[in-house]
């Protein structure tokens, strides 16, 4: 195995998956981002800072892609594709974040009349 194919594992990884399942790469960032969100969001629900925890599990697994994603352009280029980087997180956190500003407004509980 070469450097170039280690280096590429995780890109070829998410390649296949994309292919398995039929979506683009920035719609699977969208799919992902939210689905880790409503899943943290149930893991953390009895905590009064779950909005903030889902978040940032969000964000923390989007960093961990964006750093494997980095090495990959770093083999491959020499540098890191930027713009691309942070369309990714824009694409990730769009739906998260707008889901923890609506529902931070909410109220915790609706009384029943």
């Amino acid at each position: 195995m070469t450097e170039f194919d280690r280096a590429s594992f995780w890109y070829e990884g998410k390649g296949w998956l994309i292919e398995a399942i039929g979506l683009s790469r920035n719609e699977l960032h969208i799919h992902v981002g939210l689905a880790i969100f409503l899943l943290s969001l149930l893991a953390f629900r009895g905590s009064k800072h779950r909005l903030a925890l889902a978040w940032l599990t969000v964000l923390l697994v989007q960093t961990l892609n964006e750093v494997m994603d980095a090495r990959d352009w770093i083999m491959w280029t020499g540098t890191i594709n930027w713009a691309e980087m942070t369309k990714d997180f824009a694409v990730t956190l769009f739906w998260p974040s707008l889901l923890c500003l609506f529902m931070a407004k909410m109220p915790a509980h609706v009384d029943k009349d």
